[in-house]
């Protein structure tokens, strides 16, 4: 089942850090998994290909020449999502009160709440695959239309470069991927050719942003949003696609999803199931 966690933390003194924390956030919740499965962990940092685990940056940094000032007296978030079982039973034992603090980049975090509850923060969900997939079962008609929010800079690798536009064969492409490492029930490898072929974008408001790389080298990617129509109506291959597109909340989408690039979701006004309502802002997801 498909979790998507937000962590509530603190630090426990004051300190000028890096406002770029994501791969040590990423290498604390390694940490954390590692605490109860040494093995696991390891797998996740070593093996290549789809990772199902993302973590966020910190959020709620206020970034100024890519350094952030952080209080104690202020809380902060990160979002950490798993995509397998076996993460998702290691979670289930996490308690904030038994948790050793989150070493970032040398400062400790105190990790005060942990939930998966909408109702407490719009980007925490869980659901099994089965319902993400729930298109392909109902008999009610399927979106044809889909507006993504992409909440961290989105970028895919091509050919050696970089891809900072989610074009609709990247995005549903990159998608697909992550679902049939992940997911119990696979979709056709056909589903990228409808998207390329079927699928256009019909507005969008984005904007570049550049993160430094682990070498320091700029990264680019495109943080807004973008809705994708379909123009071919086929209900089989639409509702491949609304699977994908409820999915990208968990998954992420394009390069370094893992260390918190691409977060993204499905907004409401284009989605005809029961849902809960993130139709609202990030809420400094993106900082």
């Amino acid at each position: 089942m498909p979790v998507s966690l937000i962590f509530t933390i603190r630090p426990l003194a004051a300190a000028e850090k890096p406002a770029s924390l994501g791969r040590a956030a990423h290498a604390a919740i390694l940490r954390l998994i590692g605490d109860s499965d040494p093995a696991l962990a390891t797998r996740l940092h070593d093996e290549d290909g789809p990772k199902p685990l993302t973590v966020s940056n910190v959020i709620g940094l206020e970034a100024r020449q890519h350094m952030a000032r952080v209080y104690p007296d202020r809380l902060y978030r990160l979002r950490v999502t798993l995509l397998t079982p076996a993460l998702e039973a290691i979670a289930a034992a996490w308690r904030p009160a038994a948790l050793a603090p989150l070493d970032l980049d040398g400062l400790l975090w105190r990790i005060e709440q942990i939930t998966d509850n909408p109702g407490d923060d719009p980007w925490a969900w869980r659901a099994a695959y089965e319902e993400l997939a729930t298109a392909l079962l109902a008999r009610h008609a399927t979106p044809a239309r889909w507006t993504f929010e992409f909440a961290t800079p989105v970028t895919f690798r091509q050919r050696g470069l970089n891809q900072p536009l989610p074009l609709p064969a990247l995005t549903f492409g990159s998608l697909l991927e992550r679902w049939n490492a992940f997911a119990p029930i696979a979709l056709p490898d056909e589903t990228r050719r409808f998207a390329e072929e079927c699928i256009a974008v019909s507005r969008f408001d984005l904007r570049s942003r550049s993160d430094p790389t682990k070498g320091g080298a700029p990264q680019i990617g495109a943080i807004g949003r973008v809705t994708y129509a379909a123009v071919n109506r086929d209900r089989y291959w639409l509702a491949c696609i609304d699977a994908l597109a409820h999915f990208a909340l968990f998954s992420g989408i394009g390069a370094g999803v893992a260390r918190g690039y691409g977060q993204a979701r499905l907004l409401d006004d284009d989605y005809t199931g029961a849902r809960p309502n993130t139709t609202g802002q990030p809420d400094g997801l993106s900082a």
